[in-house]
C-alpha cells in the first residue's frame, strides 16, 4: 500500500465507523416501529371489545382490507351510513400539532362531496365543531345545525346538512381524525347511546387509520434506509474508486461520473478554487459538454458562490431564475441543482455539483448525501495533490539527474540540444518543450521535446512577433515566466492566439548563454494548464541555465573537434579531386559543389578576377546559377572588399542591410549569410573571390572559414595546374591537328621499339588501324622493320615496300633518331609517303609511249618501205606498181594521221579544252551508219557484223559527231582484236532513263589503247557511262550509256 493510500485510510476510518453505527441505528428503529404497530393493533381490539355493539363485529375486517386513509374513511362512511342512518358523512384529518385540519372524505346520501378534500379548518383561531371535539377529545351532537355556529359553514353549504354529531377518532393519545354525521331532512337528535355506539366505530377506525399511518411511515422508514444503504454503499465504492488512483486528472474524473451516479444526476461537474484570483475553474464535467472544461467564473456567483459563503450544500429548483447563475449556456436548461463545497482542514478546495432536467428534485438526504462525497472528495483530492507534488518532486529529482546524465557527457550539439529540451520539460514538469539559439538578429528553433507540430512550424523561422516579449528576455538574460496567457497584456494577440491554437495556457523563458553568439538563447517550457511558479521552479530553472551553458560548452569543443577533424578529411578528398581535374571550368565547377558541402550551407560562387572587373564564372545552389555571367566592380561591396583586402570577409546577416543586397545579386534572391575568402596562388596571383552563402543568419565558426580558405588555396593551386595542362593541350592537339592532316604518314616508335605515334595518313598508307599498331613493333605490324642499317641513311629518303592488302606499295621513307642527354637512342620518327601512284604513273607513261611508238611505227614503217622502194634505182616500176604504192604510203599516211588525230584529242580531253553540244538525236541511225562504213572495211577479213536494233527511234541527248566517234572506235576496236571470221554483235536498247549501246566481239581481250580512253571520256563528257566485261582471250563486251530525251 503506498503512503498517499494509507493517509487515506486512516483519514477514512472514522467515516467508515460513523457510517456503520449509523446502518445499525436505522435498523434498531425499524424493529421498533415494526414492535409498536403490533402493540398499537392489540390495544385497538381490546378497546373495541370493551362495547358490546353486535352489530359492528364486521367493521374490522372491513377497515383491515383497506390499505391507506382514504380507504379506511370510505369504509367508515359507508358503515355508518348503513348503521346508524345518516345522510352525510365525512371525515376529516387533523394535523399532528392540532393547529389545522383538512377534509378527507364526504358523502351525501351516498354521493361524494364534491370540492371536500378542499374543506380547510383553523383549530387555534376558528371556533367549530371539529375544534370543540379536538380540543375535548369528546364527541358532541348539534340539533340545528344551520343555525349552529359550530358547524364550518362551507361544509353546511357543500353538505346541506340540517343535524350534526362529532365524533373524535383517537389514537395514541391524540385526536387524529374528526368523524362528522348528520341528516339533511328534518333535524335529528342524536342521542348517548347513539354517540357511544358512534364513539366505539371511530375507535375501531381511529386504531386503522394509526395502523395505517404507521405502516406508512414504516414503509417510507424502509425506503430511507434502503436508499441510505444504498447511498453508504455508493459512498463505500466511491471512497474505494477515489483512492484506486492518485493521478489528479484521474481522480477529478471519477469524482463527477461517480457523483452523476449516486445521486442519479444528469450532469455533474467539479470547480476548483483560486483563491488568489477568486474565480472557480471547471476540472471535470459528467454529462456536460467538454468545451466548459478550463471555464472560470466568480466564486460568489451561483449556487457556488452560496455554497462557499455558508460552508454547507445548497439546493435550488427552477435553476434558471437564480439571480446570479454560472454565466455558460451548458447551464441553462437544469431544473433542479445541488451544490456542496470541498473542504480540507481549513482550506476551501472547491465545489462539487449535480444537475437535473425534468421533475426530478433534490432533497436533505441528496444534499447529505452529497456533504459526506464532497468530504471523500477533499479526501482524494488531498491525497492525489500530495501524490502530485511528491510525483512532482521526483519528476524534479529525475530532471536534475537527467540534466547531470544528458549534459555531463560530450556530445554533438544536435543532440545536446534536444536532452536540453528534454531535461527542462521532465524538471519542470512541463507539457512539451522548446530551446531556441542565435542566428543572426533572430530566434531559431534548434531543439525540442513533443512540441505540436503547428508549434514547431510556428517556431522555426523565428520568435513570432507576438512573442517579443521572449527575446527581450533573451537579450536582458533574465527568466521570465506566465502563469495563465490569456490575461497576460505582455504577449499580444497573436501569440495568445497561437497559445490557443496549440493548446498551452502557461510558460516559463529560461535564457541560455549560446557559446557562439554574445545574446543568449532560450528554453521554452510549456503547459497545458495555468500554472503557477514557485521560487523552487526559478530555482531549478536557473540550475538549468547553468547546466545547459556547461554542455553547450562541452558540446562546442566537441563540435569543433569533429568540424575541424570533417573538415580536414573532406578537404583531403577535395583535394584529391582537384588534383586529377585538369579543366578549368570543371575545377571551378567542382569547387562551388563542394564549398557548400564543406560548410553545411546553401550555395556557393566563384568570381575570377578581369581586369578591374569581378565576373561569376561559376556558381551553385538556390537561385546562384542564374548568377553566372554577372559582373561587378572589383571595388563593389563584399568580394570586392575581399579582393581589396585579400582577407576573408564574413557577414551574419545580410537581409537587413539594402547595400549588402543590392552588392551581390545571389544575396539579394534569399540568402543572409556571406562568407567569401579570396583565391590566391603561391606566388601571389589572385584569381578571384570564392564565396559561401547560407539562406538563414548564421554565425561562421573560425575552423569552417579557415578551412574555406584552405579550400580556395587548394583552388588556387588546381587551377594554376589546369592552366598550365589547358596551354599545354592546346600545343598537343595543335601538334596532333598537324599530324593528322599531313599527307605523310608518322610513326613514332619509343626506345624499346615499339609504336606510340600512329597518324591517320599511316593508318591510310599502309591499311592498319591505329589502336593495332600503339604498342608492337613496326615488323610486327607491317611485317618488316623500318629502321635503317646504319646512321648514314637514317637522315635520307629511302625507298621501301610493304604489302597492302595482297598488292605490293612502295613508300618513300625517311627516319630521324632521338636521343637522351647520354646520347642513347630514346626513340624514332619516321616519315613516308606512298609512291605507288607515281610508279604507277610512270609505268603508264610508258607503256603509252610504246604503245603509241608500236601504233606509229607501223605506218611510218610502211610509209618509209614504200617510199625507200619508190626511190631505188636499180629497179624499174611501172606506173601501175607506182599506182600501188602511192595508194599504200597514202593510206598509212591517213591511218598515221587518224592516229596523230587521237593524241591530239587526248590532250585537248586533259587540257579539258573538248567541248559537246548535246541535242536529242536518234541513236539507231548513228549505229546503222557506223556499221555501214566499218562494216566494209571488216568484210575482207572475213570479219560478220550482226546488228540488234529495235524498230522504233532511239532518241537520247548527245553530241552527234562526239558519238559517231565513240561507236567508230568500239567498233574498230572489236574488229581489229577479233579473229578472222569472227562475229562482232552491235545492238542499242531502251531503257526506263537511258538508251544503251552495247559492242560485243569474240576477240582476244583489250589491250591498252589510247581509243578506249577516248572513248571514256567523251562518254562521260556526254553525260553517260561506259563499262567493260572482258577477260584476255575471252573477248569482250563493251557497253555504254546516254541520258534519253524525255518525251
Amino acid at each position: 500500500m503506498t503512503q498517499p493510500i494509507q493517509a487515506w485510510w486512516l483519514d477514512a476510518v472514522p467515516l467508515l465507523v460513523a457510517a456503520s453505527a449509523y446502518l445499525g441505528v436505522v435498523g434498531g428503529a425499524v424493529v421498533g416501529a415494526a414492535l409498536a404497530v403490533a402493540g398499537l393493533r392489540g390495544l385497538g381490539r381490546r378497546r373495541v371489545a370493551a362495547v358490546d355493539v353486535d352489530e359492528g363485529v364486521d367493521l374490522p375486517a372491513e377497515l383491515g382490507r383497506a390499505h391507506d386513509a382514504l380507504g379506511i374513511g370510505l369504509v367508515l362512511l359507508k358503515h355508518v351510513e348503513r348503521r346508524f342512518g345518516v345522510d352525510v358523512g365525512a371525515l376529516i384529518l387533523v394535523a399532528d400539532d392540532a393547529a389545522a385540519a383538512r377534509g378527507l372524505v364526504g358523502r351525501t346520501r351516498g354521493a361524494p362531496i364534491e370540492g371536500f378534500d378542499d374543506v380547510a379548518f383553523d383549530l387555534r383561531h376558528e371556533a367549530s365543531g371539529v375544534a370543540t371535539v379536538v380540543h375535548d377529545a369528546a364527541p358532541f351532537a348539534v340539533y340545528d345545525a344551520v343555525a349552529s355556529p359550530a358547524l364550518h359553514r362551507e361544509l353546511v353549504e357543500k353538505s346541506g346538512i340540517k343535524s350534526a354529531a362529532f365524533i373524535p377518532l383517537i389514537a395514541e393519545e391524540r385526536v387524529a381524525a374528526v368523524l362528522v354525521v348528520g341528516t339533511t331532512g328534518k333535524p335529528r337528535a342524536f342521542t348517548a347511546q347513539e354517540l357511544n355506539a358512534l364513539q366505539v366505530t371511530a375507535a375501531e377506525a381511529a386504531l386503522a387509520l394509526d395502523r395505517a399511518r404507521t405502516t406508512s411511515e414504516l414503509a417510507e422508514a424502509l425506503r430511507r434506509e434502503r436508499r441510505r444503504m444504498s447511498q453508504q454503499s455508493g459512498l463505500l465504492r466511491a471512497a474505494q474508486a477515489l483512492t484506486s488512483d492518485l493521478h489528479l486528472d484521474t481522480v477529478l474524473e471519477r469524482l463527477v461520473s461517480l457523483l452523476a451516479e449516486l445521486l442519479a444526476a444528469d450532469a455533474a461537474d467539479c470547480y476548483l478554487l483560486d483563491a488568489e484570483r477568486g474565480v472557480l475553474r471547471c476540472a471535470a464535467v459528467q454529462g456536460l459538454s467538454e468545451d466548459v472544461l478550463g471555464f472560470e467564473f466568480d466564486a460568489d456567483r451561483g449556487l457556488a458562490g452560496r455554497a462557499l459563503a455558508e460552508g454547507r450544500p445548497v439546493t435550488a429548483e427552477h435553476y434558471g431564475r437564480l439571480d446570479l447563475p454560472v454565466p455558460n449556456d451548458a447551464y441553462a436548461d437544469f431544473d433542479a441543482a445541488l451544490v456542496a463545497p470541498m473542504r480540507w482542514g481549513d482550506t476551501v478546495q472547491g465545489v462539487l455539483g449535480v444537475g437535473a432536467r425534468g421533475t426530478r428534485r433534490f432533497d436533505d438526504e441528496d444534499a447529505d448525501l452529497v456533504q459526506a462525497y464532497a468530504g471523500l472528495a477533499s479526501l482524494a483530492l488531498a491525497n492525489a495533490q500530495a501524490f502530485e507534488a511528491r510525483s512532482r518532486q521526483a519528476q524534479v529529482q529525475r530532471g536534475f539527474f537527467r540534466i547531470a546524465a544528458a549534459l555531463g557527457q560530450s556530445l554533438s550539439l544536435e543532440p545536446t540540444l534536444e536532452a536540453v529540451a528534454q531535461a527542462a520539460n521532465d524538471a519542470l514538469g512541463g507539457s512539451f518543450a522548446a530551446v531556441l539559439m542565435p542566428r543572426g538578429s533572430a530566434l531559431e528553433l534548434v531543439g525540442a521535446a513533443a512540441i505540436p507540430q503547428e508549434l514547431r512550424t510556428a517556431l522555426a523561422d523565428g520568435l513570432p512577433e507576438g512573442g517579443r516579449v521572449l527575446a527581450r528576455a533573451a537579450e536582458d538574460d533574465r527568466i521570465l515566466a506566465s502563469t495563465d496567457l490569456d490575461g497576460d497584456d505582455r504577449f499580444d494577440r497573436e501569440w495568445q492566439e497561437l497559445a490557443r491554437r496549440c493548446a498551452f495556457r502557461a510558460l516559463i523563458a529560461v535564457p541560455v548563454a549560446s557559446p557562439r553568439a554574445e545574446s543568449c538563447g532560450l528554453v521554452l517550457v510549456f503547459f497545458v494548464d495555468p500554472r503557477p511558479f514557485s521560487d523552487e521552479d526559478i530555482e531549478l530553472a536557473r540550475h538549468l541555465a547553468d547546466a545547459a551553458r556547461g554542455a553547450l560548452e562541452r558540446s562546442e569543443l566537441f563540435e569543433a573537434e569533429r568540424t575541424q577533424r570533417s573538415l580536414s578529411q573532406q578537404l583531403a578528398r577535395t583535394g584529391r579531386t582537384l588534383a586529377t581535374e585538369l579543366d578549368p571550368a570543371a575545377v571551378l565547377d567542382e569547387v562551388v559543389q563542394q564549398a557548400p558541402a564543406l560548410l553545411a550551407a546553401d550555395a556557393a560562387a566563384i568570381r575570377t578576377l578581369e581586369d578591374d572587373d569581378l565576373i561569376v564564372s561559376a556558381a551553385w545552389g538556390d537561385a546562384a546559377e542564374a548568377a553566372v555571367g554577372g559582373r561587378s566592380a572589383a571595388t563593389a561591396w563584399l568580394s570586392g572588399d575581399v579582393v581589396q583586402s585579400r582577407a576573408p570577409v564574413v557577414v551574419e546577416d545580410a537581409s537587413q542591410d539594402p547595400r549588402l543586397l543590392a552588392a551581390d545579386s545571389i544575396l539579394a534572391s534569399g540568402h543572409s549569410a556571406f562568407v567569401g575568402v579570396p583565391l590566391a596562388g603561391l606566388d601571389g596571383t589572385l584569381h578571384g573571390v570564392l564565396a559561401v552563402y547560407a539562406r538563414r543568419p548564421r554565425t561562421w565558426r573560425p575552423e569552417e572559414i579557415d578551412a574555406l580558405q584552405a579550400l580556395a588555396g587548394n583552388t588556387a593551386a588546381a587551377l594554376s595546374s589546369a592552366e598550365l595542362y589547358s596551354r599545354v593541350s592546346v600545343e598537343k592537339e595543335r601538334s596532333v591537328a598537324i599530324l593528322a592532316n599531313v599527307a605523310d604518314g608518322i610513326v613514332a616508335v619509343d626506345r624499346d621499339g615499339h609504336v606510340v605515334l600512329w597518324n591517320p595518313a599511316a593508318e591510310e598508307i599502309t591499311g592498319v588501324p591505329a589502336d593495332e599498331a600503339l604498342g608492337r613493333t613496326p615488323a610486327q605490324v607491317l611485317q618488316r622493320t623500318l629502321e635503317s642499317d646504319d646512321a648514314a641513311t637514317a637522315s635520307g629518303p629511302r625507298l621501301v615496300s610493304i604489302t597492302r592488302g595482297g598488292e605490293e606499295v612502295w613508300l618513300s621513307l625517311s627516319e630521324a633518331v632521338m636521343r637522351d642527354p647520354l646520347g642513347v637512342v630514346a626513340g624514332r620518327i619516321f616519315a613516308f609517303r606512298d609512291i605507288s601512284a607515281d610508279r604507277m604513273v610512270e609505268q603508264v607513261k610508258s607503256d603509252f609511249v610504246a604503245a603509241v611508238s608500236l601504233q606509229l611505227r607501223a605506218p611510218l614503217t610502211s610509209i618509209y618501205g614504200f617510199a625507200e622502194t619508190l626511190l631505188r634505182q636499180d629497179v624499174l616500176f611501172g606506173d601501175e606498181e607506182r599506182q600501188t604504192f602511192l595508194r599504200y604510203i597514202a593510206t598509212e599516211s591517213e591511218r598515221l594521221t587518224g592516229i596523230v588525230d587521237q593524241l591530239l584529242n587526248v590532250a585537248r580531253l586533259d587540257a579539258g579544252d573538248l567541248h559537246v553540244e548535246p541535242e536529242a538525236i536518234d541513236v539507231a541511225s548513228v549505229v546503222s551508219e557506223v556499221v555501214e562504213t566499218v562494216g566494209e572495211a571488216g568484210a575482207g577479213n572475213g570479219h560478220r557484223l550482226e546488228v540488234d536494233l529495235p524498230t522504233e527511234p532511239l532518241a537520247a541527248e548527245a553530241d552527234r559527231e562526239k558519238l559517231r566517234q565513240v561507236f567508230s572506235i568500239l567498233v574498230e576496236n572489236a574488229l581489229k582484236y577479233s579473229p578472222d571470221g569472227g562475229t562482232v554483235t552491235v545492238g542499242a536498247r531502251r531503257k526506263e532513263d537511258a538508251v544503251e549501246v552495247r559492242v560485243v566481239d569474240e576477240g582476244i581481250g583489250i589491250p591498252a589503247a589510247v581509243g578506249l580512253f577516248i572513248a571514256k571520256e567523251l562518254v562521260t563528257a556526254m553525260g553517260g557511262r561506259i563499262w567493260v566485261e572482258s577477260a584476255e582471250g575471252e573477248g569482250a563486251s563493251f557497253a555504254f550509256e546516254l541520258p534519253a530525251v524525255r518525251e
